[in-house]
């Protein structure tokens, strides 16, 4: 197909198909182009009213100049069209319309936050759908194969090992299963809502948020001192700003309350903590009562669900009655359709799913899913599409993710940013992962307001590099920000080049007075394993004013010790009151049992006649763990010619999890320079090389 050139007001607007990058350079120099419109030709043919209106309204409303790009386009012929936009012409931002190939990475868990699948499983569900093959050009891939529109890649060892997204990206691709409204009438509903809306800029100040059932540890502390964080980030003065926040034991059932806070078209800024899959929102539980009969009934149905699922329906009811202790009345109406339909619906309200919102009208105006799956966008319907996409929605704007995420990362770091007029896809640019992923209009933006949050100035400052890893220690230790020390933090996590340092900032964290500070330092005291450090893990551990989500990954931390370090340091910093004895004693015995285990596993690494299952689960473990323990073991099995090639494999590539390890140095230093006598470990240890390098500093 030849390119052919229409007009948007003054702007040229470039149609192409199956065109080298090289056609976009031809002639006089190239004007710069903020915005790109990446779409296939079906969907463009379908909406070209559409596309022509919003682009006029980036061009008019954003000051951005738009190109349209239409084709009908593979994975590689957008990422090298992009990438020569960005480089020859200042490219800002993509947004992704109708039926973009989807790309699915591999080898790359090391760029997610919680995605760890075993990669011998099937490869659609082993893989992670990623748009930052089109956005991340530091990223480089080797092509597997293509099934439909998901075009799988190995992340190369050749290009970096982390995310530096270079442009923005967004994806408007709806659902399409609406059995009233086609994919297509979605789009050009979407693309106009975008247009009309961008003549009317409001400012950032109303912030709602949510906490789900089982999120943070249901830690309350962490969700008190995230409303103060919030009314600092966007910069929110009262009576006219502010930040409300529903809690998912409000409620018996939270699902409609939840649903009605998000139609509300004056909230600007939604962030919604909870678990999630494809097709649902994990929002709560069966809700608790006082009540002795509703605690009898909830049992009842509970019994009622096993006897539906059982294959032998007389045997699972003598053994129901033998384990329990429970009369035949508490199986009764298990068969009896009525009650199994009042069952049913019980259960349904305790989530929200996929039917719940037909219909639905979303309202306010930037979502933030904090949730696993939810943006699993290579499906033909997932949560995100409803909200940003369903008809009659006044949504602009969703983030959420593709794969399963880790509960504890800062989502909304450098949100401030909305506040002063900054779009949302250049917000989203700056801390993307490999699984997250922004749907709707990257272009929109909020009206800036006067008072600026502290994120527009030293908080962004500090995430562009502009300070040393030296000055942001002194800015946790001394900012009166909240932001700003989490921001200095997350800098040091990503940036120190020393194990001292990092021990530093995790010492420091660790008695912030911000929770989510707190928070995080105690994540990395997790795998780090400082020797000095466990002195401070127990002491914060044992700390009663500690919350909830801390404590939880402090518990974590003391695995990283010898058992008879961790009792020492837990007995000299226990007051004897609380935890009350006995639950200080089984907190030992826990610990104790723990260590055991944990040391006849990593014994059996390396020793041939164990199992040879139990062995590759030790290693795999370690992703998670990273214990110091298991350093020997594993390079130990790496250089083993004799071992087995899967084993070497799974320990050189568990080795590669070390980077915020103290021992990070040590474990590069072992694995740099040896001559692996099997092409495949070489690979493998090349690879962990690399992501020691790019992640850890080390050299």
């Amino acid at each position: 197909m030849t390119c052919k050139g229409v007009f948007i007001k003054a702007l040229a607007v470039l149609l192409l198909a199956l065109t080298l990058p090289a056609s976009l350079l031809a002639g006089k120099k190239p004007s710069k182009v903020a915005l790109a419109i990446v779409i296939d030709e079906a969907t463009y043919n379908a909406t070209a009213a559409s596309v022509q209106r919003y682009a006029d309204a980036v061009v008019r409303y954003n000051r951005k100049p738009v190109e349209i790009l239409v084709g009908q386009w593979t994975a590689q012929a957008v990422r090298d069209t992009l990438q020569a936009l960005w480089q020859t012409r200042q490219l800002e931002g993509a947004v992704l319309v109708g039926e973009i190939p989807i790309p699915m990475i591999r080898r790359a868990h090391h760029l997610c936050t919680a995605f760890k699948m075993n990669p011998s499983w099937p490869v659609k569900r082993s893989s992670v759908p990623s748009d930052r093959f089109y956005d991340d050009f530091g990223l480089q891939f080797n092509f597997l194969e293509q099934d439909g529109d998901l075009v799988y890649y190995d992340l190369s060892p050749e290009g970096a090992q982390r995310v530096r997204c270079n442009i923005y990206t967004a994806r408007i691709k709806p659902s399409k299963t609406d059995p009233d409204h086609s994919f297509t009438e979605l789009i050009a509903e979407f693309l106009d809502r975008a247009a009309a809306v961008k003549a009317q800029a409001e400012p950032l100040d109303k912030v709602f948020h949510f906490g789900g059932h089982g999120n943070s540890s249901e830690s309350l502390q962490a969700r008190i001192d995230e409303e103060r964080a919030y009314y600092e980030q966007f910069g929110l003065q009262e009576p006219e700003g502010q930040v409300r926040f529903v809690h998912y034991s409000d409620e018996k059932f939270p699902r409609k309350r939840l649903l009605s806070a998000l139609a509300d078209p004056t909230v600007d800024f939604a962030h919604l903590h909870t678990h999630g899959g494809i097709k649902a929102q994990y929002i709560s539980k069966d809700p608790y009562t006082f009540m002795a009969g509703e605690h009898l009934e909830k049992a009842k149905e509970f019994f009622r669900g096993k006897m539906r699922d059982a294959k032998d329906k007389e045997k699972t009811a003598a053994q129901l009655k033998k384990t329990y202790g429970i009369p035949d009345s508490f199986l009764e109406g298990w068969d009896d359709p009525a009650v199994s339909f009042r069952d049913s619906v019980r259960s349904a309200s305790v989530d929200i799913v996929l039917q719940d919102l037909d219909g639905y009208k979303s309202g306010a105006k930037v979502i933030l899913l904090d949730a696993c799956f939810n943006g699993a966008f290579l499906h033909d319907d997932y949560v995100a599409a409803r909200y940003a996409f369903g008809h009659g929605s006044r949504t602009m704007a969703v983030t959420a993710n593709s794969v399963n995420i880790i509960q504890d990362h800062w989502k909304n770091e450098l949100a401030g940013m909305l506040a002063a007029g900054v779009c949302v896809g250049e917000w989203t640019r700056q801390y993307q992962t490999l699984e997250s992923h922004l749907f709707g209009d990257p272009t929109f933006q909020f009206a800036p307001t006067h008072v600026q949050g502290v994120d527009m100035t030293l908080a962004k400052d500090i995430h562009d590099g502009k300070y040393t890893p030296w000055d942001c220690l002194d800015l946790l230790q001394t900012s009166p920000s909240l932001n700003v020390r989490l921001e200095a933090f997350y800098y040091l996590i990503r940036e120190a080049d020393s194990a001292p340092l990092l021990a530093q900032a995790i010492r420091t964290g660790l008695d912030d007075s911000y929770e989510m500070v707190r928070r995080m330092a105690a994540r990395y005291a997790s795998t780090f394993g400082d020797p000095a450090l466990l002195p401070v893990i127990a002491r914060h551990y044992l700390d009663p004013l500690e919350g909830a989500r801390v404590r939880y990954h402090l518990t974590a931390a003391f695995a990283q010790y010898s058992y008879s370090d961790v009792l020492k340091a837990l007995r000299d910093g226990w007051n004897g009151i609380w935890p009350e004895p006995a639950d200080f004693d089984n907190l030992l015995a826990r610990l104790q049992r723990s260590a055991e285990s944990t040391e006849r596993e990593l014994a059996d690494i390396t020793r041939p006649e164990a199992n040879a299952k139990d062995r590759a689960s030790a290693i795999s473990a370690q992703r998670n763990a990273c214990l110091p323990g298991a350093i020997y073991p594993m390079v130990k099995l790496v250089k083993d010619s004799s071992a087995p090639q899967d084993l070497r494999l799974k320990a050189a590539e568990a080795l590669g999890w070390y980077t915020l390890s103290f021992y990070r140095q040590q474990v590069y230093d072992d694995l740099r320079g040896y001559p692996a006598d099997d092409p495949a470990v070489a690979d493998e240890v090349r690879r962990t090389l690399r992501r020691l390098e790019d992640n850890a500093h080390t050299k």
